[in-house]
């Protein structure tokens, strides 16, 4: 679409740059779409090891643990990869528990628009959330 604005009156012009400013405010306040997330991990040993696991943080009250959605995970014990839909910006966990209790992983991370995981501290996430 094309506008030529020369024969535009002044009047014309500045009831177009306000709703094209309304415009622009309702689309950025809207927030971006899901992206999928996902976390590879390799082979492991299934007496020792859990299936791997991912979530994100559906809410976090002052004071407690966060609330966690779940996501799957695709694979056997021979490798996969877990996957979950998130909004950048959201905080995910993901990890794999280690029978034994040692050694297993409890990561915290935050999703990028590309879908891209940073890795974050409990305490950044925190924060994070809270913003």
């Amino acid at each position: 679409m094309t506008i030529d604005l020369t024969t535009l009156s002044a009047e014309e012009l500045a009831s177009l740059s306000q709703e094209i400013a309304a415009e622009l405010a309702r689309r950025s306040a809207q927030p971006s779409s899901p992206v999928r997330v996902a976390v590879t991990f390799g082979a492991y040993n299934a007496r020792r090891y859990s299936r791997p696991w991912i979530a994100k943080v559906a809410s976090w009250p002052i004071g407690s643990k966060p609330d966690l959605a779940w996501g799957g995970y695709l694979g056997d014990d021979s490798g996969g990869e877990v996957e979950i839909k998130a909004l950048p910006g959201q905080i995910i966990r993901y990890g794999q528990k280690d029978m034994r209790g040692n050694h297993g992983t409890n990561r915290w991370a935050v999703v990028e628009a590309d879908g891209t995981l940073r890795e974050v501290t409990e305490a950044e996430a925190r924060q994070l959330y809270a913003e």
